[in-house]
């Protein structure tokens, strides 16, 4: 039962002298099995204890390679001794990481000059076309004056021509574009108005002086001689990262665990001569952390935490952090878990739940060989991509469960890019009657589906249809089971039974919990009384909806009204235990009387949410299927009018093309996500509010684990 509960936690008390202290502290981030509890400072003569000297100097240097490890994105190598990078820390690699910090500055400086000087070129060439001098264009005391481009340069040439008061100086022969107007003061709020309707648009003039064309010159030239360093400071920058990359990464991991050890005194409790740390640990690793513990301090005490049973909701009792138990193949499920908060203590994890039931939601909406085979891609590539990222890790093994999840169910229905693999259609004779054999068996044509070849993963299989079992309250089960024909009404009965049973799990795994915590007797008004409702509200309901059919025997329809009558009672015990639940252990008192009956026709709505597994994945093939009509069957009536000779048709079959891709992609993508939402939802929402407590602290270790370095 370990995977379906959180770690058990222990008290770890550990004591000694000062000198003590820093030992401790490093064997404990080693050991990377304990939280600490930060100290509160409360207590009278005992206070928290400083940062060692050295930790300005530590933070100022991981500052620097935290910066340029941001600059540079280096890749992680092979893993390194502690030695080696210790000895790497004290002897050359400070300076080279200041000669490459330099560099990397001289790089941005680079850069910022380089779109200054590119922003005065495009200036530059654009007075340059005035032929006048830079210091001409302004800074005159008696008159006004416009530089900038005009959109109806023609038009204010004709007016300005024989204007005394006025000088205009434009490009050669053009109607739009550069134009420098001056005039006397006295008459520029004349001119103003003229330049106002000739979609004026000002230019700022450089501070410089000379020809603008000489200027032009120098302006490349420095175009260039920046572009030639910037191309040199990147090709040194890319040659110390190709080579010391792996080694800045290093250094950054070692020194981030120094600071945090050097820093870790403000968490313990110090007086003039000892010290004091507290935290919890999980037992799996008391004994080996206590052996060690006793090694370096004085004094190292544990207790197990044996959580009280109140019967009540209003505890404050301290408990443990929430750490998981090792599992392998359930943990990236633990990204999931995580989402909604860590369970409480000594609740039960779900985490190994989700395990089934998530791919199978998941499977279940989307449903597509291919689109499976696409989830499965995505998460080795996310995997391949993010390789040195553990939560990346965990989600890239996610997504292929649920990309094998849809395979297979892609399987189960016969399904492959939104194509169904047996499409069979009944021949008929002239007059539309159905042609059968001499055995009287209809007569069908060949399969029509565009994946028809993979029909050869279905031996033995008669037009598509293969064996079928008809199972007790109305289920009935085929392969292949073909969601958005014949048997779409029977995924409908399966998504509810599915609601149902993934509900009574949530009750059952509630009334566990609550047990542990409050005694059968809570438990059972708490979470058993909706249980029972669940169950006589679908034997009532069952009952109905079958005994109000057509062609019932006396004998079947009786059955149906007893299961009505028996499922009623079942109901309204479960409705007064529920109510008597809120009233007694809920904290609604009287009032509960009244919430009971309202509460109970939530439970309709969460079973009835569970037919979106049926929902969400025809919606999706139907969007595929819609794509295939408008963009594959283009494609190959194009296709076939080029293979004619009309060459035109080419046009038409490319459009096609990338249309049926755009949507097919559109689709996967569509799948991915929204069945993705929808399965959490129904996990978050639907069944984990019937049993879960996410108010759990994670399990937080002092000392981060060793990824690049190898600690002793």
């Amino acid at each position: 039962m370990s995977g379906f509960s959180t770690a058990e936690m222990s008290r770890i008390t550990v004591a000694g002298t000062l000198d003590e202290l820093s030992k401790t502290l490093e064997l404990a981030s080693k050991l990377g099995s304990i939280h600490m509890i930060d100290y509160d400072g409360e207590t009278d003569d005992i206070s928290m204890g400083s940062p060692e000297l050295i930790a300005d100097e530590i933070s100022s240097l991981l500052v620097k390679i935290r910066g340029c490890v941001a600059e540079l994105n280096p890749v992680s190598g092979t893993r390194k001794s502690l030695k080696d990078i210790r000895k790497l820390l004290n002897g050359p690699f400070p300076e080279l990481l200041e000669d490459i910090l330099e560099k990397i500055n001289s790089l941005d400086d680079a850069k910022n000059t380089l779109e200054k000087n590119i922003h005065s070129l495009d200036i530059t060439s654009k007075l340059a076309k005035l032929n006048l001098d830079m210091d001409l264009l302004g800074d005159y005391k008696s008159l006004s004056s416009w530089i900038g481009e005009f959109g109806d340069l023609s038009n204010i040439k004709s007016k300005l021509n024989g204007n005394n008061n006025s000088m205009i100086f434009t490009e050669e022969s053009s109607k739009k574009g550069i134009g420098a107007i001056f005039c006397k003061k006295e008459v520029s709020e004349e001119i103003q108005s003229l330049i106002s309707d000739s979609d004026f648009e000002a230019i700022t003039i450089p501070d410089s002086k000379g020809s603008a064309k000489n200027i032009l010159k120098e302006l490349k030239k420095e175009d260039e001689r920046l572009n030639s360093s910037i191309e040199s400071l990147q090709n040194e920058i890319d040659e110390w990262n190709a080579k010391n990359g792996a080694n800045l990464l290093a250094c950054m991991e070692l020194l981030e665990r120094d600071l945090e050890i050097l820093n870790a005194p403000v968490r313990v409790a110090v007086s003039d001569h000892a010290f004091v740390m507290d935290g919890w640990i999980p037992n799996s690793s008391v004994k080996e952390s206590s052996v060690a513990l006793k090694m370096v301090s004085t004094i190292v005490e544990t207790e197990e935490f044996v959580p009280s049973h109140h019967h009540g909701h209003d505890s404050h009792e301290e408990l443990p952090p929430i750490a998981f138990t090792e599992r392998n193949i359930s943990k990236p499920f633990e990204l999931l878990t995580d989402l909604v908060g860590r369970p409480k203590y000594g609740r039960i994890d779900p985490t190994m739940f989700m395990l089934i039931t998530y791919p199978l939601f998941f499977g279940m909406m989307l449903g597509d060989m291919i689109y499976g085979i696409f989830t499965i891609m995505l998460g080795l590539w996310i995997k391949n991509k993010f390789n040195d990222n553990e939560a990346a890790i965990l989600a890239s093994r996610l997504v292929m469960y649920i990309g094998i999840s849809c395979v297979i169910f892609g399987y189960i229905y016969a399904e492959f890019a939104g194509w169904e693999i047996f499409i069979y259609e009944k021949l008929t004779d002239g007059s539309g009657h159905y042609l059968k054999d001499a055995s009287g068996h209809y007569i069908y044509s060949e399969n029509k589906s565009p994946v028809a070849f993979l029909s050869v993963l279905y031996p033995e299989l008669e037009h598509g249809y293969g064996p079928s079992v008809v199972l007790p309250f109305g289920i009935t089960l085929s392969f292949p089971f073909h969601r958005v024909g014949s048997h779409m009404s029977d995924l409908i009965v399966i998504a509810l039974y599915f609601g149902i049973f993934h509900l009574a799990l949530g009750f059952i795994i509630g009334i566990i919990d609550v047990t542990k915590q409050h005694g059968i007797v809570a438990a059972f008004f708490e979470k058993g009384s909706w249980l029972i409702v669940l169950i006589g509200g679908f034997l009532a309901c069952y009952g109905f909806l079958v005994g109000n059919g057509e062609g019932l025997t006396d004998q079947y329809s009786s059955a149906m009204s007893d299961l009505v009558f028996y499922g009623g009672i079942t109901l309204v015990v479960g409705i007064v235990c529920l109510c008597y639940g809120l009233a007694k252990y809920e904290g609604f008192g009287p009032i509960g009387i009244f919430v009971g009956p309202l509460e109970t026709i939530s439970l309709l709505s969460n079973v009835l949410s569970y037919i979106r597994l049926m929902a969400i994945g025809v919606v999706g093939v139907k969007i595929a299927e819609a794509g295939n009509m408008l963009g594959y069957d283009n494609m190959i009536k194009s296709f076939e009018l080029v293979a004619n000779g009309d060459l035109l048709a080419i046009i038409s079959g490319i459009i096609a093309m990338l249309l049926w891709i755009g949507i097919q992609l559109f689709a996967w993508v569509l799948g991915v996500f929204s069945p993705n939402i929808h399965a959490a939802r129904l996990h978050f929402v639907e069944w984990m509010k019937q049993f879960y407590d996410g108010s759990g602290e994670p399990f937080k270790p002092f000392g981060s684990k060793p990824k690049l370095v190898e600690v002793e």
